[in-house]
């Protein structure tokens, strides 16, 4: 039961991005709430519900979406800025959805993650031509995981969970980068596991805990013996 709860939020997840790429808004604004029925507190539903709204004119219920998007996520970048722009009434900042597989929007439980990456200029990324539904490539960087454009270094994430990445890529695994969306300070990616090694079949690539607490993630260090311990034991 629970497996074909998931599959159906996941259709009616691509059923409201294709709603909004082709700006039926109504039609997004009501499947976006049907989702939340089923799924509560789902940030990523919740900003696109609140898009839907502003788009309908509906400041009020924008409002609320974004602050409560807040509530869950004080660092929400979207959010924040679709909030700023209602408080000021001034045109809204959006997601350009038409520009992104729609999958990439859905984070797959255990397979995908969606990260926000502090940079010092955003300028010269936007000046690479790299902007929402960008394709990237993740490389291995000892420790730490780096973002290339091409032959291009955009980005070095060292966190926990590019440690996690890194071990995983060692072994084997391999993953995709896409990009949700670039602000002034800071750029927004998806990362998604596309296939596994014999030696990671029995390793989740990102557990639950890693989206609910990022700041809290830790790595196992020794993957020497990775393969053959349960998925839980993985830090």
């Amino acid at each position: 039961m629970e497996v074909k709860a998931k599959t159906n939020v996941n259709s009616l997840i691509k059923s409201a991005i294709r709603e909004a790429s082709n700006n039926n808004w109504e039609k997004a604004k009501k499947l976006n709430l049907v989702i939340l029925n089923i799924s509560k507190n789902n940030i990523e539903t919740l900003n696109r519900l609140g898009i839907s709204y502003m788009k309908l004119s509906n400041k009020v219920n924008a409002t609320k979406c974004f602050k409560n998007v807040l509530k869950i996520s004080p660092n929400n970048v979207i959010a924040q800025k679709n909030l700023n722009k209602l408080q000021l009434n001034l045109p809204e900042i959006t997601i350009n959805l038409s520009k992104i597989d729609s999958a990439n929007l859905i984070n797959e439980t255990g397979k995908s993650i969606h990260l926000k990456c502090d940079i010092k200029n955003s300028k010269k990324i936007l000046n690479q031509g790299i902007d929402t539904g960008s394709k990237l490539t993740i490389r291995n960087e000892k420790d730490s995981i780096g973002i290339y454009k091409g032959n291009s270094k955009i980005h070095i994430i060292d966190n926990s969970i590019a440690k996690r990445i890194s071990n995983l890529i060692n072994l084997g695994n391999e993953y995709t980068c896409t990009v949700l969306g670039v602000s002034e300070n800071s750029i927004n990616i998806n990362i998604k596991e596309t296939s596994k090694s014999k030696k990671t079949m029995q390793i989740i690539s990102f557990p639950e805990y890693l989206n609910s607490d990022l700041h809290k993630t830790s790595i196992n260090q020794n993957i020497k013996n990775l393969n053959l311990v349960n998925v839980d034991e993985i830090d």
